[in-house]
Parts: structure tokens; C-alpha cells; sequence
């Protein structure tokens, strides 16, 4: 663990790098997009990289350097990732200087040139070979800035994988799905899966159930271990928490009697109490409550 930072505070950090890392990767794909397409403005780089703290790299970079420059418990692969997001934010303001450059002097070249004394022609001259140097330098920057952020995503895999018991980070990959396919290819967050989940799918999506029953959000937790039952896969332990989700679902909805069943069929199964014991405490109080508004309406 980090020096004064709680278990859950580290956790949520590690969560919070990854997400940024991934609006770091689509922002720098939309800016070259717009570069492609001659449509790249300084404005467009601003929200990809600036020394402000507004932009997504910007972002990225202090929230790296926080958990990992300074710290004596930070990984090897840890480590990389800091020093790769370092150069890379270097790597882009340069990138960002020159587009300022080209967006700021580059319409002086258009003056008429037959206003202009020699000594004035000579200086717009001298301004139009730096903008056409300045223009090679903005195409070998997205160049190396390519390179570096398909190192950087090849390193957050790698992070990803390593923060695989973080408790909140399979709800962020199930939640992140789309994002994270549309950066690794189908089959590569398929690979990710597995390196991460032995049992691939299906344990990413218990871990996501687990993790959003811990935070209370009782009716998507339910949903998604009874899709988790749909495939096949109906263990005691799973039908329990199914059910326990459910009589807190149904008990929010003031849905009391339904509530009451789902609770007392879940006390009746035979439960693996080293895995699912810390639940029964919280089912017992819960059946206690729900009997007293049961009483409560009959009155």
C-alpha cells in the first residue's frame, strides 16, 4: 500500500488512472483524425495536452506522478507507465507549440508582398521557412506521439491485469467495455479477460455483480448474477446472492412481502459460510425489518 493512502482511496486512484488513461488514448485519436482531415485548431489540442491542468494528459500525468514517482512501494511496470506518460506529455506540447505556431503565423505568408519594404519581405520570408519547418515538425510529432501512446496502452493492459483484485475494477471494465474494445480489438479485450479473470466473461461479470452489491446498487447486482444463471452456472453460493440482492431490491420498493421470500429463501440455502457469511448478519437484520412493516401494514 501507498504511504498514507487507505486501501480504498489507493483503489479509487487506480480506477481514476485508468479512466483518464483511456481519455488521454481517444482524445490524441480524435486530434489526429482532425489532423488528417486539415481540421486540427489549437482549441482541439488544448483539451489533449496543456500546462494548465485542463487537458486529459495534463491530468494523467499528475495523477501518475502522485501514485507512482515518489513511492518506494510502486512496480517495475508502475514505474514504465509513469516515465512513458512523462515523455509523452513533453513529447505533445511540443506538438502543441507547434500548431501554435502554424495557427498563429502561418496567414502572414499571405501579406501582399508589394507593401512591404525589402527588409519587411525578408522577415515574412524568414516566417514562412519557419511555419514550413514548423509543419514538418507537427507531422513527426503525431508520428512519435503514435508510438508512445500504443506503448502506453500496451503498458495499461499490463496495469490493468496487475490491479485485477482491485474490488472496483472489474465493474469499470464491464462498464468500459466499449471503450476498452475500441482500443484493444475485440479479441485483444477478450485476451485481457483471461489474463486478468481465469474464468474470462463470466467471472468479470460476478466480480462486477460483487462490486455493485458492495456499493448498494442492489437491483443491477441482482441482474447480473441472474445472467450469470442464464448461462448455466446456478451455485448455491450464486443463487444466495441473487436472492439476497433481491430481498434488498424488493425491500427499497416497499415491495415487503416479496422481499421477505427472497430473504428467508436465501437464510434456508446452505451457504459456504467463509465466503458469504459476512452477508447473513445483514439478511438477519434485514428479515427482522421487513417482518415489523409486514406487522406495521396489517395493524
Amino acid at each position: 500500500m501507498r504511504a498514507n493512502m487507505t486501501t480504498t482511496n489507493l483503489e479509487k486512484k487506480q480506477i481514476d488512472l485508468i479512466k483518464e488513461s483511456i481519455s488521454v488514448y481517444e482524445k490524441s485519436m480524435e486530434c489526429r483524425a482532425l489532423f488528417k482531415g486539415k481540421e486540427l485548431c489549437f482549441a482541439s489540442i488544448e483539451e489533449f495536452v496543456d500546462d494548465r491542468g485542463k487537458s486529459h494528459l495534463f491530468r494523467l500525468k499528475e495523477m501518475s506522478h502522485e501514485l507512482f514517482r515518489n513511492s518506494t512501494d510502486a512496480t517495475y511496470k508502475e514505474k514504465l507507465y509513469d516515465i512513458t506518460i512523462g515523455y509523452t506529455f513533453h513529447e505533445a506540447m511540443k506538438l502543441r507549440e507547434n500548431l501554435y505556431q502554424l495557427e498563429y503565423y502561418r496567414p502572414q505568408r499571405d501579406m501582399d508582398l508589394n507593401t512591404l519594404t525589402d527588409q519587411e519581405k525578408k522577415v515574412i520570408h524568414e516566417i514562412a521557412m519557419l511555419v514550413i519547418k514548423a509543419e514538418t515538425r507537427l507531422k513527426e510529432a503525431f508520428k512519435e506521439i503514435k508510438v508512445l501512446l500504443n506503448q502506453l496502452v500496451g503498458q495499461l493492459r499490463d496495469l490493468i491485469v496487475l490491479y485485477k483484485d482491485n474490488y472496483l475494477l472489474p465493474r469499470f471494465v464491464f462498464e468500459n467495455e466499449k471503450a476498452l474494445t475500441r482500443i484493444y480489438g475485440r479479441k485483444g479485450f477478450e485476451n485481457l479477460l483471461d489474463m486478468a479473470y481465469a474464468d474470462g466473461r463470466e467471472l468479470l461479470i460476478f466480480k462486477a455483480a460483487e462490486s455493485y452489491l458492495k456499493s448498494q446498487y442492489f437491483d443491477t447486482a441482482r441482474l447480473l448474477f441472474k445472467k450469470i444463471m442464464r448461462t448455466g452456472s446456478n451455485s448455491t453460493g450464486l443463487q444466495f446472492l441473487y436472492l439476497y440482492a433481491s430481498a434488498y431490491y424488493f425491500h427499497l420498493k416497499n415491495m415487503f412481502t416479496r422481499a421477505l421470500q427472497c430473504a428467508e429463501r436465501a437464510r434456508s440455502l446452505d451457504i459456504d459460510e467463509s465466503a458469504h457469511g459476512t452477508y447473513m448478519n445483514s439478511l438477519e437484520a434485514l428479515i427482522s425489518d421487513i417482518t415489523k412493516e409486514i406487522k406495521k401494514k396489517k395493524k
